[in-house]
């Protein structure tokens, strides 16, 4: 009966062996896909144009007074120059303003003496504007295959002397085989297989 009792303990040890054994050839001659670990980060830009109108109300209370040559009415004076002859030059008054929002920056230049001498408008558009939207895909995880060498210590409350030495293959975290030996008595040594899947995913 004995006899019999290793035999079959032989048996399936060597049924484990043989099942290591090929899943390392398998992994070894097929090449598993190349899978990154860290989280692919996808970065979209889109552009979105606000359509606004605003009333541009040029204010006549605030101005500066300078000084226009008659013949070039480009050269403005902010101070009445002393060199020059006072029938050639003509006083007047600048208006300025600017309107700004989010959107646009509006600048309104206006040189009046009576007529106006001279105006202008001028802008900065700040649209479109450009939105970043950002999208992590993280990818799902991955278990290798492994061959692990384990070891247990324990006992009861009399004798703490339970010592045994094992291994288990573990297959992409789907299932596992195990054996393990009880060193307590070296001379005749207990020997212990297992086997087990994954309940959740």
């Amino acid at each position: 009966m004995k006899s019999q009792q290793i035999s079959s303990q032989k048996t399936l040890l060597l049924l484990i062996l043989v099942m290591i054994s090929f899943n390392l050839l398998v992994k070894q001659c097929g090449k598993a896909p190349h899978h990154n670990n860290s989280p692919k980060t996808t970065i979209v830009r889109d552009t979105v144009w606000q359509t606004k109108t605003d009333t541009f109300k040029v204010q006549t209370l605030k101005y500066q007074t300078v000084y226009v040559n008659k013949d070039e009415m480009q050269t403005i004076y902010e101070n009445r120059p002393q060199t020059k002859d006072s029938s050639l030059l003509v006083k007047a008054r600048v208006y300025k303003d600017t309107l700004s929002n989010d959107d646009i920056d509006i600048f309104s230049y206006n040189l009046v003496e009576g007529n106006l001498l001279g105006s202008e408008i001028l802008y900065k558009l700040k649209v479109p504007r450009e939105i970043t939207i950002t999208k992590t895909i993280e990818y799902p995880k991955t278990y290798k295959s492994g061959l692990y060498l384990f070891s247990e210590i324990g006992g009861n409350q009399a004798i703490f002397d339970n010592i045994s030495l094992g291994l288990q293959y573990n297959r992409k975290g789907k299932w596992f085989v195990s054996y393990r030996a009880n060193l307590n008595q070296l001379q005749q040594p207990t020997h212990n297989i297992g086997i087990g899947v994954r309940l959740f995913k």
